[in-house]
């Protein structure tokens, strides 16, 4: 299994390390998208967490490079609960959003590719969770249903 991870307009270094030493444990893709004007000292990200940091300008670029997978974003307007997605096929890429406004709907319109927007439940309808966390979950559902063969 082929997993991805894109993370789109990260505000917080913290949370770009955590996400990177994530998508690092998984031998993940991740794709960054930066966030204009944040300074994320990336060569020593790269580094530290040992992962397969690709930088990318767009949305676009990032699915572009990806090609064809089962799209997942994780936002608070999501249709579906995580659990409810079907998750099939052997390459995945989990797309997460900046920490205060998340991945911006028409970013999402404007991509070619099928991406289900799922969201994880919270106890207050519009509440989420830490960036991270919220990538651990999806990381957790994804490999768990890979190993034991459902969608």
């Amino acid at each position: 299994m082929e997993i991805n991870v894109v993370f789109y307009h990260p505000k917080n270094p913290q949370n770009l390390h955590d996400v990177a030493a994530l998508a690092a444990s998984l031998r993940a893709n991740l794709y960054v998208i930066p966030r204009p004007g944040v300074d994320y000292k990336l060569e020593m990200l790269q580094y530290r967490a040992r992962t397969r940091l690709k930088i990318v300008q767009s949305m676009a670029e990032a699915v572009n490079s990806i090609g064809d997978a089962v799209y997942t974003v994780l936002e608070t307007y999501g249709d579906r609960y995580l659990h409810e997605i079907e998750i099939d096929g052997d390459k995945v890429a989990v797309i997460i959003g900046a920490e205060d406004y998340g991945v911006p709907r028409h970013v999402l319109d404007s991509l070619e590719k099928p991406i289900v927007v799922a969201k994880i439940p919270t106890a207050v309808q519009g509440m989420s969770y830490n960036v991270a966390a919220s990538l651990a979950m999806a990381l957790y559902e994804v490999v768990r249903r890979f190993r034991a063969g459902t969608p």
